[in-house]
């Protein structure tokens, strides 16, 4: 089914298998009736005292969006948010946005409200305690004190307890605000005496479960032998535990059903009535564990299926890092490297299927007014810096807000998208999306922050670029002089060469252009550049030297050598002369282009530089692409080498299918990673084996064909090799003790 329009759902942040289980249902229900789901997040939940902070204006611009997008319609998950003031500001936004909306456990007049039935879920995990475990004396801890869905939780417990005739008092009842520092309290004192010991304690949240579990445990007191336990919400922390929790789950897909039910309604669908009953998730808490009664069911296998994407991720995080694209966008030098970078470092998002990043039309600085930029909001028109499928896409085009991103305009099946804000230090930039397969796979934390932020470090650092150039352009205007390095700029270079063939009309000037291709992750001392400048002038030679462009030099003498390798093995040998060998140029990194001028040319010297110049960049274009054009399909290589170590790596067929030759690989492999392909081969297997030998009672045979070693006596030689001890010797040291 191609999709009809996009509904917004917008919430605080996205860190758990419950606000991913609010999204997938609302996705797949969409999805039924052609709608495309676009989730508008500021990725952290604000309090009312962080919203003045200047990153907390940046990241909750994104909701601004609700105003310029063309949505048919919202959904709004106020409960969760912990500002009030962000609700408001949300609340007039959608308000003024006059489309259809729903919200989520929040009353207010403007829009229609849904709540799940709060009651059912304590009333469950009682009813739970009760009849399959016989208990009789319950304790309930349940969350804010006069806060609506926290009471009907407690109502729950009391209902469950009337039901089945057993007494209770106030006493019975805590006020826990959701989170550890009251169940923590309970515990000790029930470990104390302080408070008589119940049969069972029904929390209403996992996070106070986990909490009320383990400050038990660490007193002396079992679960679920002593004291059995229940959680509530089916957070992923209630299967990561020693005991795992029996909870309540289902309740934000619930939550999620109902409002984008009421929502098609209000869009002129007719909606079927949805199942809206929460699971019981049997853990061992309760006591189940040792009965036999723990049985898989589908809400236990999503929260294992979150909890598996979050390793996944973080598995594929061990093979590359944050900084990786903060040092790549740091040294962007326009706007295209920025945008390549951007869909250069998609892989870092190993979950999202598309990536599309969108600027404002006005995302750099005035350069004559610096201080003018976008402190807030979105204008009328974006533009697509960047559409990337992973595979490609398009740069640099116009396209009005309301359509969200172009891709939406063309016809598409309905897809799940998270938009993010894109913002430095109170400017805003634009906004970023991500499409996703499933909502389980939306895990927006630290790293995914640091992503954009570093995008957003790389936008800042080309139009601070763009306005030095500015600057030195109007200086160089006044002047003859390049004011960075103190040698002649084109227009000097010019008037001295018109100089020089005026003086001497029978003499024959020799002009190199040149300029130095920089290696990535190799950090100057001295910008390549400067130390060939410096190393020239040391030698006294009378050449005459000018800055053209960035990062370009002249060098024009009388006679002179035309020959530009010869050249760049002298300047190589100037410049470790003259830093004593601190410096190192590599003369294969110098790209020099040289031409002849004569008498004819003293009208035409600045088309015959300007010649040079494009001839310069088009040889360092064929040089750097060695390198540069594959650096992506060798991330993805290595990646997939400490993935997958057990693989038959073979260099042969990995050349072949790239293209390049062996020695070419080797090369470029080295030079993008500074360690051969072999080396990481067999750092990728030992780490697997290493890995294996302490965690695992895998024989040793076993161990050596899980991780790609075919022949076992070269397994034994290259770990000791490469650790100074024996698999079975480093096993006994490392790993843990097998009954």
């Amino acid at each position: 089914m191609e999709s009809k329009g996009a509904i917004g759902v917008i919430v605080p942040h996205i860190s758990s298998n419950s606000e991913t289980g609010f999204i997938d249902i609302i996705h797949r229900k969409a999805a039924e009736y052609g709608y495309d789901t676009i989730v508008i997040s500021g990725a952290i939940n604000y309090t009312d005292e962080m919203l003045e902070g200047t990153y907390c204006k940046g990241q909750t611009n994104i909701y601004d969006l609700i105003l310029h997008g063309d949505f048919a319609g919202f959904i709004f998950e106020a409960n969760i948010f912990c500002s009030e003031k962000q609700r408001r500001i949300i609340l007039d936004l959608l308000q003024r946005s006059m489309k259809p909306c729903v919200t989520v456990n929040y009353e207010q007049s403007s829009f229609p409200v849904i709540s799940a039935d709060e009651t059912i879920q304590l009333y469950l995990s009682a009813m739970h305690l009760i009849r399959e475990h016989g208990c009789k004396r319950l304790y309930c801890i349940g969350g804010y004190r006069g806060h609506l869905p926290s009471e009907e939780r407690i109502n729950g417990f009391r209902r469950a307890m009337d039901e089945c005739g057993l007494t209770y008092n106030d006493d019975c009842i805590f006020y826990g605000d959701y989170w550890r520092d009251i169940p923590h309290r309970i515990a000790v004192d029930i470990a104390g005496g302080r408070i008589a010991k119940p049969d069972g304690i029904v929390c209403g949240s996992d996070i106070m479960a986990v909490e009320l579990i383990r400050t038990l445990n660490e007193n002396g007191v079992r679960v679920p032998e002593d004291i059995k336990v229940t959680g509530c919400d089916g957070n992923i922390i209630s299967q990561t535990e020693r005991v795992t929790v029996t909870t309540v789950a289902g309740q934000e897909k619930i939550n999620g059903l109902l409002a984008v039910d009421k929502l098609l309604e209000m869009l002129g669908n007719t909606v079927s009535e949805a199942d809206t009953v929460p699971d019981l998730v049997v853990g061992e808490s309760c006591g189940c564990g040792d009965k036999g009664g723990i049985c898989r069911c589908d809400t236990l296998s999503d929260i294992r299926e979150y909890a598996g994407t979050v390793f996944e991720i973080l598995e594929h995080r061990k093979t590359n890092s944050h900084g990786e694209i903060i040092r790549r966008m740091t040294e962007c030098k326009d706007i295209y490297d920025v945008l390549g970078t951007f869909i250069g470092c998609c892989y870092m998002i190993p979950t999202g299927i598309r990536a599309e990043l969108c600027l404002c039309g006005d995302w750099c600085r005035e350069l004559e007014d610096p201080s003018v930029y976008r402190r807030g909001g979105l204008p009328d028109n974006m533009i697509l810096g960047a559409e990337a499928c992973y595979e490609g896409g398009e740069k640099m085009r116009p396209f009005p807000t309301k359509d969200i991103f172009p891709s939406l305009k063309k016809p598409h099946e309905p897809r799940l998208t998270v938009v993010s804000s894109l913002h430095y230090k109170g400017q805003i930039f634009g906004y970023v999306g991500f499409t996703y397969r499933k909502a389980v796979h939306i895990v927006l934390d630290e790293f995914y922050m640091s992503w954009c932020d570093a995008v957003s470090s790389g936008l800042n650092t080309v139009q601070n670029r763009l306005y030095k150039e500015y600057v030195n352009k109007r200086i160089e205007a006044l002047s003859e002089f390049a004011p960075v390095l103190g040698i002649y700029n084109k227009r000097g270079l010019i008037n001295k060469l018109m100089t020089l063939i005026s003086e001497n009309s029978s003499s024959r000037i020799t002009l190199t252009l040149l300029s130095y291709i920089k290696e990535e992750r190799v950090h100057y001392s001295v910008p390549p550049v400067n130390s060939i400048v410096n190393a020239i002038r040391l030698s006294d030679e009378g050449e005459v030297l000018a800055s053209i462009g960035d990062d370009i030099i002249a060098i024009a003498s009388q006679g002179g050598n035309n020959d530009e390798k010869e050249l760049a093995h002298s300047i190589a040998e100037k410049v470790t002369s003259s830093y004593k060998g601190s410096v190192e140029i590599k003369e294969e990194r110098i790209a020099a282009v040289s031409c002849s001028v004569s008498q004819t040319d003293i009208f035409s010297i600045d088309s015959l530089i300007s010649s040079a110049e494009d001839k310069l960049r088009g040889k360092m274009i064929s040089l750097s692409s060695g390198a540069f054009s594959y650096k992506d399909r060798f991330n993805s290589l290595r990646n997939e080498i400490f993935r997958h170590p057990e693989k038959e790596w073979n260099i042969e067929a990995v050349t072949r299918s790239m293209g390049l030759s062996k020695s070419h690989f080797h090369r470029i492999y080295k030079e993008l990673f500074g360690v051969s392909c072999k080396e990481d081969i067999i750092a990728s297997r030992l780490d697997r084996v290493k890995w294996l030998l302490e965690n695992t009672v895998l024989s040793l045979a076993q161990i050596s064909e899980q991780c790609g070693y075919s022949n076992y006596s070269h397994f034994i030689r290259q770990f000791t090799a490469h650790t100074g001890m024996s698999p079975s010797v480093y096993r006994k040291t490392n790993g843990q003790k097998s009954e």
